[in-house]
């Protein structure tokens, strides 16, 4: 009992207070003060007015907050209070992961809060409507071309908080969030990408469980080397991105993206040189079952979001 109560001052004292709710605060309580000099003189009738006035003006302001700050509003929901670390992930080759096996969970929120230079987002993981003490088994990669962060869970088999991820476009850093289409129905997936480089750190906690991304901007500078991308033609949402995945088992680098028309595509890799993207496509296509208007290579600059079907670049 002792630790929960510790937990709980310690995620209330983390609670950021937006800049204008503080400084209203804070000139609210210089008034009060200097008003209480006053009352000797002006009576206490006169007090009780006033500091109801401040009261009920605070009270507003404090209303107004939590309808126009999302990330402000969302940290008095019903985000769980901080457990304990688990780990902090450690990438290999762009990719990490952690947690435990375990089924029948829903990924009920997703959460994006301000700390001071940095943004998290929070991962919140429900069972049978009560908070999930320990985090599934989950994957989590970095790739570039766009620079997207993939997440894939296991043993979800609900995404409550696939609402969630058009929020995550109000962060300063982040261009798209979407879900990933997946065959398997005991496994979610979603991908976040960014609108510029950033640095992030990934970790895993327990009771409850929660998964938080810690993101601060990168470096401002960007290769110019453009990439050649072996990949299918958009399609809209659906088991056909599932399909082609199945088709390019056993490649590394494959990966869904959703274009800048809003339909999705699956690559294979993606290459420095239009030759090296040639050869591999010309292997895939006598590996695979992919008919010859399937496939093709896509040219990409950095940060570039891809391009559906139609206007694809080759040059």
């Amino acid at each position: 009992m002792s630790n929960d109560m510790e937990r709980l001052k310690k995620s209330y004292a983390e609670i950021e207070i937006p800049t204008e709710l503080a400084a209203v605060t804070d000139a609210a309580i210089k008034r009060g003060k200097l008003e209480q000099k006053r009352r000797k003189k002006a009576g206490k009738s006169r007090w009780i007015k006033y500091v109801g006035a401040s009261v009920a003006s605070l009270f507003i302001l404090f209303t107004v907050s939590i309808n126009t700050m999302p990330a402000f509003a969302s940290s008095l929901e019903q985000i769980p209070g901080l457990g304990a670390l688990v780990r902090t992930l450690q990438f290999n080759n762009g990719s990490a992961g952690g947690g435990v096996d375990t089924d029948s969970t829903d990924i009920n929120l997703i959460s994006l809060q301000k700390k001071g230079e940095s943004e998290e987002i929070v991962i919140n993981f429900q069972k049978s409507n009560e908070a999930q003490q320990i985090v599934n088994s989950f994957g989590v990669k970095y790739s570039e071309y766009p620079n997207t962060m993939s997440f894939t869970i296991g043993g979800a088999r609900k995404f409550s908080a696939e609402k969630d991820l058009a929020l995550l476009k109000k962060s300063g850093l982040i261009m798209d969030a979407y879900q990933v289409m997946s065959l398997d129905d005991s496994l979610i997936r979603f991908n976040i990408t960014f609108n510029q480089n950033v640095r992030f750190e990934v970790k895993e906690y327990k009771e409850p469980a929660q998964v938080i991304v810690t993101l601060t901007a990168g470096p401002s500078e960007t290769s110019e080397i453009p990439v050649y991308s072996v990949r299918t033609i958009s399609s809209p949402y659906g088991d056909i991105q599932g399909n082609y995945e199945e088709l390019l088992f056993g490649l590394e680098s494959v990966r869904t993206l959703k274009d800048d028309k809003g339909n999705y595509f699956v690559e294979a890799a993606y290459f420095k040189t239009e030759a090296e993207a040639l050869t591999k496509l010309t292997q895939i296509k006598e590996a695979y079952s992919f008919k010859d208007n399937i496939l093709f290579i896509e040219r990409r600059e950095p940060l570039q979001i891809p391009a559906t079907t139609a206007e694809h670049n080759t040059k």
